[in-house]
């Protein structure tokens, strides 16, 4: 080696080390995806980091860790706050939100352009004016500024109630997407199994890491505090939206089926209610069978801990699905889970360990929540298993290092590509 080359191999491993400027991007300031965005933040600062998450007004989270800024920078609102509104006020109140999602936009090209960070990690490409704006951040950025994006689903569900389509397939969306992905530097995966769904939809991605998703470390201390599940009565908690892809009203003829072989069972569930969920019939479903409590409407953080600490079981029915943050939230208050066996769900639920797969159908469903609802001792064993699967294989800090390589790798590549 020359002394030159030595002198450039010193100046490359120094910079492998160094902190980094990292900017995460949450439009939303409350919900999974923020909370996401949040624990990945801290645990990207208390490896030394210095990041900045930019967001919505009014964060439902706010942090004390070193390093680690929550900014609320756009002008944006709060997720499932809004439940069975009529169709027309639907559509008056996506317009005002398109032109707050443009004008954010638009605050962060400048933001970025202005400071400089070394890694800007997007949220998902909810909808076709996020891809077309990821591209032209992409144009606008200085150079040596790692642009990436988290693909919680490769392609994003629609909500809408517009669609007959759980994902959305139209031309306008999947060109966009296309090109957004064709611009990133970098794009994060929760598994191997949305990754590889990533690569085979959109080959043209140039980069991908899997990181995985840790803990909600924003629950720790009432986690620790809270009883085996052993401890509960028999009783089911469904939480998150209620959207047509995660089947409620399956999960709600499933229950039906408990309900005659275990007249103690209870359903509670919670969460908000989003545009393609049929609320009246859901409502409707629920009135001719004992034991269901509905509660629509967003969760509250300080509400969360009383709902897990409350069940049995965890139940996560949909029709398809990559990687659910709840299954994650379940293994924090130790709670075990019955999922269906679809999509990436095997990634993160090892079948008789951390809960149980189910067919995606009534009568496989109501079997396994029923195994688990008549064995406490199972119950309370699995969900143990899943805490300790958590801690030990989906840890923050192992998500947070990961997403550092692959920073670190994408910028490589974009200095091989600047030499070119």
């Amino acid at each position: 080696m020359t002394a030159s080359n030595a002198v450039g191999a010193t100046s490359n491993e120094a910079s492998d080390s160094a902190p980094l400027t990292i900017v995460l991007v949450e439009f939303l300031p409350s919900g999974g995806m923020f909370q996401f965005n949040f624990m990945l933040g801290e645990a990207l600062a208390s490896l030394g980091h210095d990041v900045t998450l930019l967001t919505g007004p009014d964060p439902e989270l706010s942090t004390k860790v070193p390093g680690f800024t929550v900014r609320s920078y756009f002008p944006t609102w709060h997720p499932g706050a809004d439940t069975g509104e009529a169709n027309v006020f639907r559509k008056i109140r996506r317009v005002f939100r398109a032109a707050r999602l443009t004008y954010s936009w638009m605050k962060l090209v400048r933001y970025v352009r202005h400071e400089r960070p070394d890694a800007v990690l997007l949220g998902e490409m909810r909808f076709a004016l996020d891809s077309w704006f990821a591209v032209r951040l992409a144009k606008r950025k200085r150079p040596g500024t790692i642009l990436g994006e988290v693909a919680h689903n490769p392609t994003p569900y629609d909500v809408s109630g517009d669609s007959d389509s759980v994902e959305k397939s139209d031309p306008t969306t999947q060109r966009a997407l296309r090109a957004a992905y064709q611009s990133f530097d970098l794009v994060l995966t929760l598994g191997p199994g949305p990754r590889d769904d990533l690569v085979k939809a959109y080959p043209e991605v140039r980069r991908t890491a899997v990181i995985g998703h840790g803990e909600y470390s924003a629950f720790a201390e009432e986690a620790a505090q809270t009883p085996g599940a052993s401890t509960t009565p028999p009783r089911i908690v469904f939480f998150g939206t209620w959207t047509r892809y995660k089947n409620i009203p399956m999960l709600l003829s499933a229950f039906a089926k408990i309900r005659a072989e275990r007249p103690d069972a209870e359903l509670v569930v919670a969460g908000p209610v989003m545009a393609d969920m049929d609320l009246a019939a859901v409502v409707k479903q629920a009135a001719d069978i004992p034991g269901v409590d509905l509660r629509p409407g967003y969760v509250a953080m300080e509400d969360v801990p009383v709902l897990f600490a409350g069940a049995r079981v965890v139940a996560l029915p949909y029709e398809i699905v990559n990687i659910s943050g709840v299954v994650h939230m379940a293994y924090t208050f130790a709670r075990p889970v019955v999922a269906t066996d679809v999509g990436s769900m095997r990634d993160v639920v090892i079948a008789g360990q951390t809960g149980l797969l189910a067919q995606p159908t009534p009568d496989g469903f109501a079997e396994a929540l029923l195994a688990l609802l008549s064995s406490p001792a199972d119950a309370e064993r699995m969900g143990i298993g899943g805490y300790e699967f958590m801690k030990s294989e989906l840890s923050w800090e192992s998500a947070a290092e990961r997403a550092v390589e692959g920073f670190r790798a994408a910028r490589s590549d974009s200095v091989t590509r600047g030499s070119n």
